[in-house]
């Protein structure tokens, strides 16, 4: 996989948000006004999600003025947790909106009452599914091609959507065939949509900020061992996100070889898991002597990388 520039990638994340944003404010604002005008409760809470789609589109623009900068003195290590800690606002606002489409399902039961289905609300909902699907395509694509795990945190939102739209027009039938429950159970089934697509996210959100093992250290090992002179590798650990991965470990060499021959080696590892692991975006190689070496009169100077 070829590796994008940070400036290319930030201007391409823009670009798709920018487009989105656009499209998730009309989606929202035609569903809102329909549903509140037939008194669609599903409607109306799948309106609400598509705002906070456009919500998101908003915050993965600022994110992108940050995420993407180089190294810092104050960030040493990059800005792109900065994109991760945005894929949990997006979990946590799908869990608020969860609860509240909920809570205003159990209102309704409260107090029954069909809502209006017309021409326009099937209308309205074919022309916003279709729009759906275009923006899940286009930003999985474009999030993949950009390694933007923001993009691609969205497209999976938004493909939940879709989840969501189906139900609405399910609940239109139900409606017109009289059944005063089919409106408020069709808000709460999309509750249950939102909340597993918010517990998903925040999940993978969870495991880069807590530095989980991004790459099998194993699968590390065995491409450090297979590089010419290295004895054994231990003390091998993985971070960071899906397309930006840290790794560090211990290469033990023949303790005769020259602090010139064993940096050549530590070049030759990091070269190794690069080329099989292209996400991989650091690596940090300590040399030290191998066991039967250390007693050897002359050796190398461990040379951190």
């Amino acid at each position: 996989m070829v590796s994008l520039d940070a400036d290319v990638t930030r201007a391409g994340v823009r670009r798709v948000l920018w487009a989105t944003l656009g499209l998730n404010l009309a989606v929202s604002a035609g569903k809102v006004l329909v549903g509140l005008a037939s008194g669609s409760l599903a409607m109306v809470a799948d309106g609400y999600h598509s705002l906070v789609d456009g919500s998101n589109n908003v915050l993965g623009l600022v994110v992108a003025a940050f995420a993407f900068a180089p190294p810092d003195r104050g960030h040493p290590y990059g800005h792109r947790k900065f994109e991760t800690a945005a894929t949990a606002v997006i979990g946590t606002a799908l869990l608020g909106l969860a609860y509240h489409v909920v809570e205003g399902a159990l209102a309704r039961v409260s107090v029954p009452a069909l809502p209006e289905i017309g021409p326009l609300n099937w209308a309205v909902m074919a022309a916003t599914m279709a729009v759906n699907l275009f923006v899940t395509s286009y930003e999985d694509r474009e999030g993949r091609r950009l390694r933007s795990e923001f993009l691609i945190a969205d497209a999976t939102h938004t493909r939940a959507d879709l989840l969501v739209s189906l139900g609405v027009v399910a609940s239109f039938a139900a409606a017109q065939a009289g059944l005063l429950w089919a409106d408020p159970l069709a808000a709460v089934a999309i509750a249950a949509v939102i909340a597993t697509q918010a517990v998903r996210i925040l999940v993978s959100a969870f495991h880069v900020l807590t530095d989980r093992a991004a790459i099998d250290p194993e699968r590390i090992a065995a491409l450090a061992t297979a590089v010419p002179d290295v004895k054994e590798v231990r003390d091998v650990r993985t971070r960071g996100r899906g397309d930006a991965v840290h790794v560090d470990l211990t290469a033990h060499v023949e303790g005769s070889l020259t602090l010139h021959e064993a940096h050549a080696i530590a070049d030759r590892i990091e070269a190794a898991l690069v080329q099989a692991h292209p996400e991989i975006v650091d690596v940090v190689v300590h040399v030290e002597p191998a066991e039967e070496s250390r007693g050897s009169r002359s050796r190398a100077t461990p040379s951190p990388r």
